[in-house]
């Protein structure tokens, strides 16, 4: 049992859709604090710390901090401890009217079957933790719905449920966590320092699934966020689209590179969204989607299992030294030829070679292409050779 990954669960926002209200949320945010079993004493003593210097006789909660220098501070702690993040951020006032689910009591069933299924697909294995007293409504009736549908075993212990573990230092920590991203998302909440808020916990975040998923709302993101930035909306709708509707395709799918592909391309729409011009190192990807796994990917079956294969479906990746990114202009598709053309032009070169080699010593009776499925090797080759001789 103390492999287990536990998740540690709070939530920011309300669930109200009176936005006249000035003291209505746009945003709901939930948050699951990701800890191992054998990790968990030890992360609760040193949540413990941080929260008694920082808060003293006060709970660890996100509203009791208005100093951003000392959020900042607290965080810088906070980014070295084993844990990561797991969120979902939902923009309600995206989500039309005429969907059903803006009014408080849909909308929070809505949530519970949303947050259930992506739970339940990314993980295989899940001890949820919720807070036992004051809890709000959503955490209530998301207990109902996980605990009917949780499977126990002989030892009366679901894989993926409530186990009546407890850690109310982490649920904290959640509350905390959820109150720093509301910062960067949440109009009654925005923080100009979001973006230092977000730089130091980065690589804790295993993902935040924005909902609702759709093309106009990353696109509206963007241009309010980067107007002075390389810009190409052909481009970026495409990139966009064709992502969600893989992901939308794939979503429920049991195969296990499905999943790895399903997760990075989460991962790259968080990028877009908070990082829309910048690449992200293949180590970085890596550390993240391995975050999760037992069974850990490696570079290169990352490149051919996963990458590839989104691109053998059509979808757009840029990529260059620096990494990966979803394109959102022209110069980050001549990224990606460019750096593809390092590779297959030396390539084509070598085998062009070896074949001039052989048909030189056989008097050409040999040709290495001649099989059928060289054909395009050799009309490219051949081609190669009329336009260095024109």
């Amino acid at each position: 049992m103390n492999d287990i990954q536990f998740a540690f669960i709070d939530e920011a926002g309300d669930y109200s859709f009176d936005f006249e209200n000035n003291d209505v949320s746009t945003h709901f945010i939930l948050v699951a604090i990701l800890a191992k079993g054998s990790n968990k004493e030890w992360l609760e003593q040193e949540v413990e710390k941080v929260r008694q210097k920082y808060f003293q006789t006060e709970q660890m909660q996100s509203d009791k901090m208005d100093n951003p220098h000392l959020r900042i501070q607290l965080l810088n702690v906070l980014k070295d401890l084993p844990f990561n993040i797991y969120a979902y951020v939902v923009d309600k006032r995206k989500i039309r009217e005429d969907s059903g689910i803006t009014f408080e009591k849909t909308f929070i069933k809505f949530m519970n079957r949303l947050v259930y299924d992506d739970l339940n697909r990314t993980f295989d294995q899940l001890d949820l933790v919720l807070r036992e007293q004051g809890t709000k409504e959503f955490m209530t009736e998301f207990k109902t719905y996980i605990s009917e549908r949780s499977v126990p075993d002989l030892f009366n212990y679901s894989t993926f449920g409530f186990n009546q573990s407890k850690s109310e230092i982490l649920l904290q920590l959640a509350n905390f966590i959820a109150g720093t991203i509301a910062n960067g998302y949440d109009q009654t909440q925005t923080s100009e320092h979001y973006p230092l808020f977000n730089k130091i916990i980065k690589k804790k975040i295993i993902a935040i699934n924005l909902w609702p998923q759709n093309y106009n709302n990353y696109l509206d993101d963007y241009i309010s966020r980067n107007q002075d930035s390389p810009f190409d909306e052909v481009i970026f709708k495409q990139s966009v689209n064709l992502t969600l509707q893989y992901l939308e395709k794939n979503k429920k799918s049991e195969d296990a590179d499905e999943k790895i592909r399903v997760d990075l391309l989460k991962f790259l729409l968080f990028n877009l969204r908070e990082n829309p011009n910048e690449y992200v190192f293949t180590q970085e990807i890596l550390d993240n989607l391995n975050a999760i796994r037992v069974n850990k990917i490696n570079q290169h079956y990352f490149r051919s299992n996963i990458v590839s294969k989104l691109r053998d479906s059509g979808l757009l990746i840029a990529s260059s030294n620096k990494g990966y990114k979803l394109p959102v202009c022209l110069t980050d598709l001549y990224d990606f030829v460019h750096l593809s053309s390092l590779t297959i032009h030396p390539m084509i070169q070598r085998i062009s070679k070896c074949r001039n080699q052989i048909l030189l010593a056989t008097n050409h009776e040999i040709d290495i292409l001649e099989h059928n499925e060289y054909e395009y090797l050799k009309k490219i080759i051949e081609l190669e050779k009329l336009t260095v001789h024109d």
